[in-house]
């Protein structure tokens, strides 16, 4: 059974119903907490607006969905014929380019540059998640480089078939650590605090800056090496370490704040598409679920093993898929799906999201220079990455890598100042993993 959603609207007059993941995405949404993730490309060299534009349009020719409003019936959500294209905000200097993005009235893409100093900028990627997934997108910024550069995207691909579960049609919730569907409904996940940290802001900004909302931490390629080593050496992936420190940093984020973390949840986005495929930007994705207890988090080394024996029985098990059969019966529900998601609980403590290899999600075709992505007279010199952020899972984390460096992203809304709070969490992650490498 293939669990991917259609690629697109099944046809230019017609459009189509929103699939359950992208209605999730849909109604997920609230004021204060738009449902975009982030996608952000650092590059050296004299940026061209009129040809990057042309690019962003040209590029998106290519996905459907891209170039598609929403209109809603009945509670659901229904993609309209392609009538709009991604926009593109250069260099502003005021208001709040990272304003919501309204699906009824244009495209779920917004593209903002921001100058960061002498042909310096910031490509500032914002994607409403019902368009489109963060691998998705990630080849949309890898077309838009390629046509900038005056090269041929790459072609779209169906792949071959992965080790992928069917997504069974009853409401099966999976859990990473193997508990029943029960234990997971049981499972209250203890949030981040909201007390703001000694020092920091207790007030937001009266008006919007042009600054993203998040914060970012990059470690350079040496030490990447070093953290991977150290992994390798204990039989786990990185992306095993990094959901150890993660789940470490809610705990001692806590602390720091007074209270104690009972139990501490990971979502883990879990792609679903079948092996090499590469089609036109769409949702293929479900989400897996990590559980501990504040004390099963104490020894970094054991805690990580814990955590690599949970995602390899994950993706054997197809849990990120059963997760979308869930999704399929909740949906058929006319507006249990809303009311579950307004329910005033903390399902997950942090989203953790880890694309791996920005350059080989991009699939450019680029040419390199010094290993980074030279599209052009341009260089690529770092790629970040964050999901979105829901009301009772107060930190997103996305994880990239780019020319051999981890790069951190957090959107945080547990201290008055978000990105106050999400630098500050990001310290907790980094002294995680930097004890973790002394420790080897």
């Amino acid at each position: 059974m293939n669990t991917e959603p259609p690629a697109h609207p099944a046809g230019t007059d017609t459009g189509r119903d929103m699939v359950p993941f992208e209605q999730l995405m849909l109604v997920e949404e609230r004021p204060g907490f738009p449902m975009c993730f982030f996608l952000e490309c650092r590059v050296s060299g004299p940026l061209d607006a009129d040809l990057l534009r042309q690019a962003i349009t040209a590029a998106a020719e290519r996905h459907p969905l891209l170039r598609s409003r929403v209109t809603r019936r009945c509670s659901r959500g229904r993609w309209l014929p392609p009538d709009v294209r991604p926009a593109l905000l250069w260099r502003p200097v005021a208001g709040d380019p990272w304003a919501p993005i309204d699906l009824t009235h244009e495209s779920g893409v917004r593209i903002v540059v921001l100058a960061d100093g002498l042909d310096h900028h910031r490509v500032v990627m914002q994607v409403h998640h019902a368009t489109c997934d963060g691998i998705a997108a990630c080849e949309y910024f890898g077309d838009i480089w390629a046509i900038y550069a005056g090269l041929e995207p790459r072609p779209f691909s169906a792949g071959r078939f992965g080790r992928v579960a069917p997504a069974p049609a009853a409401p099966v919730l999976a859990s990473g650590s193997g508990t029943s569907p029960l234990d997971f409904a049981r499972f209250i996940a203890t949030p981040l605090s909201c007390r703001p940290r000694a020092g920091s802001s207790r007030s937001r900004p009266d008006a919007a800056t042009v600054a993203p909302p998040y914060a970012s931490l990059q470690f350079d390629a040496p030490f990447t090496a070093r953290l991977r080593a150290a992994a390798d050496r204990q039989g786990l992936t990185l992306n095993d370490v990094l959901v150890a420190a993660v789940m470490r940093a809610v705990v001692g984020w806590n602390a720091a704040a007074g209270r104690r973390a009972s139990n501490v949840r990971i979502v883990m986005p879990v792609s679903v598409r079948a092996v090499g495929a590469r089609l036109p930007a769409a949702n293929a994705i479900g989400y897996a679920f990590l559980d501990r207890r504040s004390a099963d988090c104490g020894e970094f080394a054991a805690l990580a093993g814990s955590i690599g024996a949970a995602t390899r029985w994950i993706l054997d098990a197809g849990a990120a898929a059963a997760f979308l059969g869930a999704l399929d019966w909740l949906a058929r529900r006319p507006g249990l799906l809303k009311i579950l998601t307004r329910l005033p609980l903390c399902l997950s403590s942090v989203v953790f999201s880890n694309v791996g290899d920005t350059s080989r999600r991009m699939r450019s075709g680029m040419p390199k220079r010094d290993g980074r992505d030279a599209p052009g007279n341009l260089v690529i010199d770092g790629f970040l990455g964050v999901p979105p952020l829901r009301p009772q899972t107060r930190a997103a984390v996305g994880g990239t890598t780019y020319a051999n460096a981890l790069a951190l992203t957090c959107l945080c809304s547990a201290t008055p100042d978000g990105r106050v709070g999400a630098a500050f969490f990001l310290e907790l992650i980094r002294g995680e993993l930097e004890a973790f490498v002394a420790a080897e």
